[in-house]
């Protein structure tokens, strides 16, 4: 089975970054190990929202795994910061990726420019059911390489709450 990330991109995987490729490149069940930084929003609506969706908890250069394990056509990540973990899967609908986060499904296009690799976000469904573009979050994304080493941005900006999550950091290959 090819690789979800490379068959959304074709051609255009060979372009990404050496990192970025390795780690989207999931033929096999693989672990990647690193830190990252967290912010949560200051609300109780934000801090409720990203509970329920299982988003990781708040915290400065905590540990991070993530597990990636094909499953059919789809892939499952597990990532675990500090001791909390955080499961979705992703999968491609034609040329778009989807993502189930707990009871809501993402759905997003993949931008690449050679340097980088970001998702936007142009649909979303809660339990099943569209949300209205006018409620979509902004989900802002980059991966890149930093001298060989895998990083990651990651922001979720609500239009009614405001920051849902901000979380950066980088990953390498665990050893075998």
């Amino acid at each position: 089975m090819t690789a979800l990330y490379r068959r959304l991109l074709g051609v255009r995987f060979d372009d990404l970054p050496g990192a970025v490729r390795a780690l989207h490149d999931v033929e096999a069940e693989c672990t990647w190990i690193g830190r990252a930084d967290v912010c949560r929003g200051g609300s109780a609506i934000a801090r409720g929202l990203a509970m329920v969706l299982g988003l990781p908890p708040e915290g400065r250069d905590q540990p991070l795994s993530v597990i990636f394990m094909p499953s059919g056509d789809a892939e499952i990540w597990t990532r675990t910061f500090g001791v909390k973990r955080f499961v979705s899967t992703q999968w491609a609908d034609g040329t778009q990726l989807r993502e189930r986060v707990g009871p809501v499904t993402l759905h997003m296009t993949l931008q690449q420019d050679g340097e980088w690799l970001g998702l936007t976000l142009v649909g979303v469904r809660a339990l099943g059911i569209p949300l209205p573009t006018s409620l979509l979050p902004r989900i802002n994304t980059r991966e890149t390489d930093r001298d060989g080493r895998y990083c990651f941005e990651v922001e979720a900006i609500t239009p009614l709450i405001g920051l849902l999550v901000r979380y950066e950091g980088w990953l390498e290959r665990a050893a075998r």
